[in-house]
């Protein structure tokens, strides 16, 4: 949060603020423009992903604002900021802003931004503290500290320690955490490595303070970051600048819980669609087979037409020989009707079920069509961005499944899908469809003849396109891993991966998007990782 601070006032300091989103519950985006350059400040106060930074990724920006960011934008936008600073080496940041009220006096505000877990809150207070409104409002019934509007603002309870820029204590004996502010267990453990391998307490609270760079690590699948490497842990890092870092760490968890928030109602859909078709292909599969083994039907129909004198009105059941192989046989009767009237009854079953067996057999490659339709959706929504969710949606839309929300605007021009565009280490292109409509669109509009095309075989997942004239192995086998790994055999091994030339493929008539017809192809087995992402280079 220090280098946080310290960056925030090289870059933010007298600039003004031009708009502000609400990007969701927990997260505010404000543009600022500062030094000549629009700025993206995301102020998070995500219980798991809390966090203040400038940000180089997009991020969705609703149409219709949310009363909290209506205020802001009424009190904020067209303000300057004039401070911001941390309260000691706490959480904590303070932001002052200089804007005009409604008679053009000049006003005076304040912005506090608590990182503090679940905990963590967005207060919006006027000079004297006074506090205008919070992200998250907290009520005597909540807790002794109260936030909310009208109330005064105070900082949540501060433990005494030692700020290690200012004091340095040599006879420590315990844990730095317990002594020091700004002390995470990671980095505490970090000194007493360090310290112990002889490097001096200063000289690494010196590189902390000048530091403005990210060092991230992965240990055990979990990725640790700090501002100086983590040495201890014994595993390599990669530096980032400090923002770059922010980004490319919650890049990919903050997508997934922004789709997991935004779009549920819209994973809960295609889930439970294709739940309900599974279970339609049961029964209909259980009634094939049924008219498929009618021939009993027929077979009493006849032999009650051969015992017409021994059945009378009001019978139940009669029993009788069958002469096709001699055995008895029990005939269940309409008490209704006589034995005519039953073995009419029997017949017309019969041809039902003859003639529904087309219907049937139709019905069956319908519903497995869909099946594999929504299968593919399930897995698009796995490896979805936000962005690539709300095609997704439309797509669905547009098909009918989901009925389209009428709001009125202004007819815009329809925008080419997006495709992610990587750089692999020889400069080769390769793109990457996450959803139908992309795929469709990179396959049979956006690809050239000579590129060749990578794809799960036989299961549903990302088309993905080489843009490329000649591939050598190297290429290849990356191109196949990434097809692999954003395919519903993510979690396999030995993934079978087609791939072939975009001119040798074709798109089958009625079919859904996104469907492609081979002609030839090769097959390579792949293991699906993630170590490709380490390869290449993403450029769109």
């Amino acid at each position: 949060m220090s280098r946080v601070t310290s960056q925030l006032n090289k870059i933010l300091l007298k600039s003004r603020i031009n708009r502000i989103y609400s990007i969701s519950q927990y997260e505010i985006l404000m543009t600022i423009r500062s030094q000549g350059k629009n700025h993206k400040l995301l102020i998070s106060i995500h219980p798991m992903y809390a966090r203040v930074q400038l940000t180089s990724l997009d991020y969705p920006t609703p149409d219709f604002p949310n009363a909290f960011t209506m205020l802001l934008r009424k009190h904020l936008e067209g303000a300057y900021i004039i401070q911001i600073k941390q309260i000691g080496l706490e959480r904590i940041i303070q932001m002052e802003v200089v804007g005009r009220n409604d008679f053009g006096d000049q006003v005076i505000y304040h912005v506090y931004i608590e990182i503090m877990g679940k905990h963590s809150n967005f207060v919006f207070t006027y000079d004297d503290q006074k506090i205008i409104d919070c992200l998250k409002r907290i009520s005597p019934s909540m807790s002794k500290r109260i936030l909310q509007p009208g109330a005064l603002y105070e900082y949540p309870p501060l433990i005494e320690k030692l700020n290690p820029f200012e004091t340095i204590n040599n006879e420590v004996n315990e844990s730095f955490t317990k002594v020091y502010q700004g002390f995470s267990p990671e980095l505490s453990n970090e000194l007493e490595y360090r310290i112990n391998k002889g490097e001096q307490f200063q000289d690494i609270i010196n590189q902390i303070k000048e530091s403005t760079h990210l060092y991230i690590h992965k240990v055990k699948n979990k990725e640790l970051f700090h501002i100086i490497p983590l040495t201890h842990t014994d595993t390599l890092y990669k530096e980032y600048s400090l923002f770059d870092g922010l980004d490319k760490h919650f890049d990919l968890i903050d997508q997934k819980d922004r789709i997991k928030q935004q779009t549920s109602d819209l994973q809960k859909y295609i889930q439970n669609e294709y739940n309900k078709n599974i279970n339609k292909l049961n029964k209909l599969e259980k009634t094939l087979f049924d008219s498929q083994n009618s021939e009993e039907l027929r077979t009493k129909g006849e032999l009650l037409y051969t015992s017409l004198h021994l059945i009378q009105r009001g019978m139940n059941h009669i029993e009788v020989e069958n002469y096709y192989d001699g055995s008895m046989i029990d005939i269940e009767l309409d008490v209704r009707m006589d034995g005519k009237e039953n073995a009419k009854k029997y017949f017309q079953r019969y041809n039902k079920a003859k003639n529904s067996i087309s219907i049937l057999n139709e019905q069956i490659e319908k519903t497995k069509e869909e099946i594999q339709y929504f299968d593919s959706l399930l897995v698009s929504m796995e490896n979805a961005s936000y962005y690539d969710a709300l095609e997704i949606k439309e797509e669905l839309e547009n098909l009918g499944y989901l009925r389209k929300k009428k709001v009125k605007q202004l007819p815009k021009k329809k925008n080419k899908p997006h495709l992610e565009t990587y750089l692999t280490k020889d400069n080769i292109t390769i793109y990457i469809g996450k959803n139908n409509i992309q795929n469709d669109y990179l396959t049979f509009h956006h690809a050239s003849k000579s590129d060749t095309w990578f794809h799960a075989k036989d299961m549903p997942g990302s088309h993905v396109v080489v843009h490329s004239e000649k591939l050598d192995e190297y290429t290849i086998r990356l191109a196949s891993k990434i097809a692999a790994y954003y395919s519903k055999g993510k979690n396999s091994s030995s993934v079978p991966v087609n791939y072939t030339l975009i001119k040798s493929l074709k798109k089958p008539n009625g079919k859904k998007t996104g469907q492609v017809l081979l002609d030839h192809y090769k097959t390579i087995y792949i293991d699906p990782d993630d170590s490709f992402l380490e390869e290449i280079q993403k450029i769109n």
